[in-house]
């Protein structure tokens, strides 16, 4: 029983995992976007310097934007894996608990039987 209380339990914290909304992730702001200007225009070296100064600026945009998706995407997995483990810890000392209470109450029961004085009905030892 012990076992399907926590694979329950697994289960809806699973599932409220799942079904839990996104939490607002900001839309990569690299603008302006680089945007060809044409061959004519690639003649001029005033407007081919601007174009590879724009692709550069939001290729640095850009790689930024990913690598701070990244480090937050790993603050979240650790987070996630420091609740699961508390979770798991919570769960084993309850079952530690149980697993305990279940044996002194046997033992309790066990010593009362044992202090129990033979009924008087019951047939006597015969040798």
């Amino acid at each position: 029983m012990k076992t399907l209380q926590v694979l329950a339990a697994t289960a809806a914290f699973a599932a409220a995992h799942a079904l839990a909304q996104p939490t607002d992730v900001p839309k990569p702001a690299c603008d302006p976007k680089p945007t060809y200007p044409g061959l004519k225009a690639m003649k001029s070296d005033v407007e081919v310097k601007a174009f590879e100064a724009s692709m550069k600026n939001y290729k640095e945009c850009v790689v930024k934007y990913i690598s701070d998706r990244k480090t937050a995407a790993k603050q979240h997995l650790e987070a996630e894996n420091v609740a699961a483990k508390e979770y798991n810890d919570v769960m084993g000392k309850i079952r530690t608990d149980q697993e305990a209470a279940l044996k002194e109450s046997e033992a309790a029961k066990a010593s009362a039987k044992k202090d129990e004085p033979a009924s008087p009905r019951a047939p006597g030892k015969t040798y």
